[in-house]
């Protein structure tokens, strides 16, 4: 019986200067505030629960983000991620 599985997984470099998406938290719950910021991908791992990618980022000072970001709020592209923003914002309710 195979156990294993092959899995493809895309993540950007570290190094790499992305812009990602930051969300405001009021003692622990996510408030209707987001911006978005550019930022340097310091690390990144796999989170196979989510499966979804995990970025720690540096601001562009050099400065530790202070926590993980989620891959699907990291992009290259400031467009792409303004979206996504978008939709995040104007359904908080279902989030």
């Amino acid at each position: 019986m195979k156990n294993k599985e092959q899995y493809t997984i895309f993540a950007y470099k570290p190094g790499t200067e992305v812009y990602a998406i930051s969300r405001w938290y009021d003692d622990g719950d996510p408030t209707d505030h987001l911006a978005i910021y550019k930022a340097r991908v310091e690390s990144w791992h796999y989170d196979s629960d989510d499966k979804d990618v995990v970025y720690w980022l540096a601001n562009m000072d050099g400065e530790p983000w202070g926590d993980s970001v989620e891959g699907q709020y990291v992009s290259e592209s400031f467009d792409d991620l303004m979206l996504d923003a978008k939709k995040l914002w104007n359904h908080e309710d279902k989030v």
